[in-house]
């Protein structure tokens, strides 16, 4: 493929740190591995407090805009004002694709429709979430949302849930060459299981006994990553071991839930026996120890549409358990490092198994770290979006529905 200037678009980049924002920023490094050129097109975090790698000393073009309506809850941004600045650096930097992530970024769609209507550059949307249908208001807009996504010439799918969601969005029927399942990947290069003498490292740096069993849990305290959840979890499963094992939950995160996490957490903590430790916030870069440190990671949200923290901890050689119906299940079976729960009963079911067979652990952890390798990794999956680039390339026409579109070129031939 010929070397291409991409416009990756979404509200959701740094200084927010969370699955989309890493995912975005290995992309662009990708992407520039094999020659191409990213700009990232995002909003300024004008009210976010956190700190971040600067745009200048990262090694692509970041474009920020300022919006008139800023929603700090939500981390959006969008205006008019900020549009029409869009579309000069379309006009100025001649972008021959543009990739957006989030069909729920307000800035994301508006960029697509930008992009695909009035400057005639084709669209690929990355989609990373699962759809609210249970909540009435998301599904009165859910026709307008239909209507702003008929602009995109390609969807990607992260999971196969989220696949099935996305056909269900857009109002096709059956299997369309124009949505393909495209997992998120992860830089296996650095998630990588231990070597010698890096677990105990790791477990002394975390303040953790060696002889302890440990639990991960690893995640924003939202209510849809219910990690609240976890403290109780790994409580039944620490009573059904029947022995005098210890067993360590280890919670990395933080979020609007904490007082609620910290609760859970004293009420089902019984030291010395079965201790719960919270780290607060851990930088990405520091997540390794706690996979490092764990006999396994539990995924305690019934709603991941994919679950990066999966595919790092399976990566890192750790077993997971996670549950149906979610974005989990895609990593499980495709590895075959842990088991998938219906509900709460079986996954404690499910963690007291696994951690009563450390050969079991072992031998599924190995197999895991290798199918990563093959199917998750960067090196693989960057070649699947390349493909969907040129797929969107080839089957791009011009969208004479979009209404803006003979104003504008009336107003900037």
């Amino acid at each position: 493929m010929e070397t291409l200037k991409i416009a990756i678009a979404s509200d959701w980049f740094y200084p927010k740190i969370g699955g989309i924002e890493t995912h975005i920023h290995e992309l662009a490094l990708n992407l520039l591995r094999l020659g191409h050129e990213p700009h990232i097109i995002t909003h300024d975090y004008r009210k976010y407090d956190g700190a971040y790698p600067r745009d200048t000393i990262l090694p692509y073009k970041v474009h920020r805009f300022s919006g008139l309506v800023y929603l700090k809850k939500l981390h959006v941004s969008l205006g008019p004002g900020m549009l029409w600045s869009i579309n000069k650096l379309y006009k100025r930097e001649k972008y021959d694709l543009t990739h957006v992530h989030s069909i729920y970024s307000p800035l994301a769609i508006a960029v697509a429709n930008l992009s695909r209507g009035i400057r005639e550059v084709p669209v690929v949307a990355t989609n990373h979430s699962l759809f609210s249908w249970d909540n009435m208001l998301a599904r009165l807009g859910l026709r307008l949302l239909r209507y702003w996504l008929k602009r995109i010439d390609v969807h990607i799918a992260v999971s196969r849930i989220v696949y099935n969601d996305t056909i269900k969005i857009i109002g096709r029927n059956g299997t369309s060459p124009r949505v393909l399942l495209i997992p998120n990947a992860i830089d296996t290069s650095f998630w990588r299981p231990p070597e010698p003498g890096e677990r105990d490292k790791a477990r002394r740096r975390l303040g953790l006994s060696r002889d302890s069993l440990v639990v991960g849990v690893v995640g924003r305290f939202t209510r849809r990553k219910m990690i609240h959840e976890a403290p109780r979890i790994v409580y039944n499963a620490w009573r059904m071991l029947n022995t005098q094992r210890k067993i360590t939950l280890v919670i990395a995160g933080d979020g609007e839930l904490r007082r609620l996490v910290e609760e859970e957490a004293s009420k089902y903590s019984r030291p010395p026996d079965y201790t719960v430790k919270m780290t607060g916030f851990v930088p990405r870069e520091e997540l390794r120890d706690i996979y490092w440190a764990s006999d396994l990671v539990l995924i305690p949200s019934k709603y991941e549409s994919f679950s990066i923290t999966a595919l790092e901890a399976v990566a890192t050689g750790r077993v997971v358990v996670g549950f149906s119906g979610s974005g989990v299940v895609d990593i499980v079976e495709s590895t075959g490092a842990g088991a998938i729960a219906r509900g709460s009963v079986e996954a404690s079911k499910a963690i007291a198994s696994l951690l009563m067979d450390e050969d079991r652990r072992i031998r599924a952890g190995l197999n895991g770290v290798k199918m990563v390798q093959q199917h998750f990794s960067w090196g693989t999956v960057i070649h699947k979006i390349l493909d969907a680039y040129k797929l969107a390339l080839d089957n791009s026409s011009d969208d004479r529905r979009f209404l803006l579109y003979k104003a504008w070129r009336k107003i900037r031939p």
